[in-house]
């Protein structure tokens, strides 16, 4: 006659899987949260390989940092087009699977985005000792920085990851911040913390740089908010 479970020991094994289902969610979400890191690092350091291909073509410029937004030679259209990317504006070039997306944010806000990060413009944005404004450049030209001149692209950002905050005249709601100016205060809601610190705690974000490099930054430092040459 064969022993059947008593209602006790049943208990005790969905017990048993509950704990173990607690012990090993953080250990996956941690996983998810590296793959996406990876992935979010790896499209930084293509957006400087653009920059790096458009200054080589156009005698060490940046793309624009500014207007116009959705068409050439916006920074963002600049980095789609050199990875192929089909048309002439943003409504045409961008996707929810770009270069231009980091998978943390989309997962950080829950719904599918179209771009996540925003271009460094320190010095380019019509602040009182700026030689130019990105939101408002002269008739028919667009705002650039002279990036051969960085004196130490190592510590100078490229690009980081952005965040979704309320502008007059912001981009759609598929997209994040597209530029900044560090040393603008009111600019430090554009940075997107959307990566987990210890204990799922947001409040990092990444950053490419004018050597290539790209890594996970802590917070702004004194050397971001050097004016762009």
């Amino acid at each position: 006659m064969r022993r059947a479970f008593s209602l006790i020991e049943l208990l005790v094994v969905i017990a048993v899987i509950a704990i173990l289902i607690a012990i090993l969610l953080p250990t996956l979400a941690a996983a998810r949260e590296s793959g996406r890191q990876a992935a979010c690092l790896s499209n930084l350091r293509q957006i400087h390989f653009a920059f790096r291909s458009y200054a080589d073509t156009y005698k060490g410029l940046s793309p624009g940092l500014g207007r116009p937004y959705t068409t050439m030679p916006n920074w963002a259209i600049a980095v789609q087009t050199a990875f192929g990317a089909a048309g002439d504006t943003s409504s045409e070039q961008y996707a929810t699977r770009l270069v231009l997306v980091c998978p943390s944010a989309s997962a950080w806000y829950g719904t599918p985005l179209t771009r996540t990060y925003a271009v460094n413009a320190t010095g380019h944005s019509g602040m009182p000792d700026d030689p130019d404004d990105y939101d408002n450049p002269p008739a028919g030209r667009s705002v650039h920085a002279r990036i051969d001149l960085i004196p130490f692209p190592g510590q100078t950002p490229v690009a980081i990851d952005s965040a979704i905050v309320q502008q007059s005249e912001g981009p759609p709601p598929t997209q994040t911040s597209g530029v900044l100016d560090f040393r603008r205060a009111e600019h430090d809601a554009r940075i997107g913390r959307v990566h987990a610190t210890k204990g799922g705690k947001p409040g990092k974000f990444d950053a490419a740089f004018y050597d290539g490099s790209a890594r996970m930054v802590v917070d702004v430092s004194e050397a971001f908010r050097e004016r762009l040459p």
